[in-house]
């Protein structure tokens, strides 16, 4: 079956290469739209996901917040009346505010700086995201992190060692991360002391309070039990503030709207591009069809013989698209835009390359179920 078919495909040549470019460009842009989708999702959603997990099970922050990275200061003494709720196994207050950031070679940019207590820094970084240096260098006078991927936004080449201003007060990059980006801007991970330093934040406030629920049974009770003591706060599990954070982002911005019109402009053009030039390609070969009818071939066998056929185009094109894609990832990263090409995602564009390829077939097996055997002799 597959032999007779890739006789048709080879026999085709310039239809069958113009099947095949649209199966690439569609499965390659979709696939594209959505790392780039997943990309922004993971700097919206960076704060959350970038504090240590063995610390941050639950986020508590200002009731009004429905976004991570816009936190309203509120009095630091819930942190201790937070530690006496029944099934909280620690609390850890964090600041998070914008500063200026401004070096050597006079230009500057905004950043933010984010602290939290040494040694558990709960807020971040965590520990598997540390390029060079190690946590415990942060507690040093002065020392803070940067991210790899972040020079281009602060506009300078930042390495371990390198001195700059935050907000006119001297500082020193002892460690850097990778991956640890923000959506707004840099951030800059320190200990609680030194942000609210650099910051001017009160020693009276906090952005938030970090939860420690170590029995993952327990915390739905905490968040509820928190929730109830605390009118002004509202506490919310570490995945579920995540998510929150990046569908209040997208909704407000329509971006999310914006990459989900794209995806589906892909698949619907390249559904109809693949299924009207197989169609031409199989009017073309309208006779080859007659002909294997004319001499015992079932009209389920001309069926399988199309769809194997589109499952070669499928087979063929969802390869390349990854080789593609795979370029794209790695020449991206050296622009610091990291394109996660995860297995569920690889999966989900070979099912949509399966689904457009094979789908799109029904038009050349509409036609030929009416192809008579007769016709090879018209």
């Amino acid at each position: 079956m597959f032999t007779t078919a890739y006789k048709f495909v080879r026999f085709e040549k310039s239809k069958s290469m113009g099947i095949l470019t649209a199966i690439i460009i569609s499965i390659y842009l979709i696939g594209i739209e959505l790392g780039m989708f997943f990309y922004l999702a993971n700097l919206i959603g960076g704060l959350v996901g970038n504090a240590n997990p063995d610390y941050a099970q639950v986020f508590v922050v200002n009731r009004q917040t429905e976004n991570a990275n816009q936190l309203s200061p509120f009095d630091v003494r819930w942190i201790n009346q937070l530690r006496s709720i029944e099934g909280v196994d620690d609390t850890h207050g964090f600041v998070i505010t914008p500063v200026t950031v401004k070096f050597p070679n006079g230009k500057d940019a905004p950043a933010m700086i984010v602290g939290s207590v040494y040694p558990a820094l709960a807020a971040g970084p965590s520990s598997g995201l540390i390029e060079s240096g190690s946590l415990h260098d942060l507690a040093a006078p002065e020392i803070v992190s940067t991210d790899y991927y972040d020079n281009k936004a602060l506009r300078y080449e930042v390495q371990r060692g390198t001195r700059f201003e935050i907000n006119g007060k001297a500082a020193t990059v002892g460690v850097t991360t990778r991956h640890a980006k923000g959506f707004n801007a840099p951030l800059l991970y320190t200990t609680l002391d030194k942000a609210r330093y650099y910051s001017g934040l009160s020693e009276t406030m906090v952005s938030g309070i970090i939860v420690t629920v170590r029995n993952p049974e327990m915390i739905e009770p905490v968040v509820r039990r928190i929730n109830q003591t605390a009118p002004d706060l509202k506490a919310w599990p570490a995945e579920e503030l995540r998510t929150g954070t990046i569908v209040n982002v997208m909704t407000a911005n329509n971006m999310g709207m914006s990459f989900a019109t794209l995806v589906i402009f892909g698949i619907i053009s390249g559904f109809f591009i693949i299924g009207l030039t197989m169609y031409s390609a199989t009017y073309d070969r309208i006779k080859d069809y007659g002909t294997l009818k004319a001499i015992g071939a079932s009209g389920r066998y001309i069926t399988r013989l199309v769809i194997a056929q589109s499952l070669i185009y499928a087979v063929t094109g969802f390869l390349v698209s990854l080789l593609l894609l795979f370029i794209s990832k790695i020449g991206m990263a050296g622009a610091g835009l990291i394109i996660s090409l995860s297995p569920p995602l690889l999966t989900f564009l070979f099912l949509m390359t399966l689904l457009i390829s094979v789908g799109s077939s029904y038009f050349s097996i509409n036609k030929l179920r009416k192809v008579e055997p007769s016709s090879v002799f018209r």
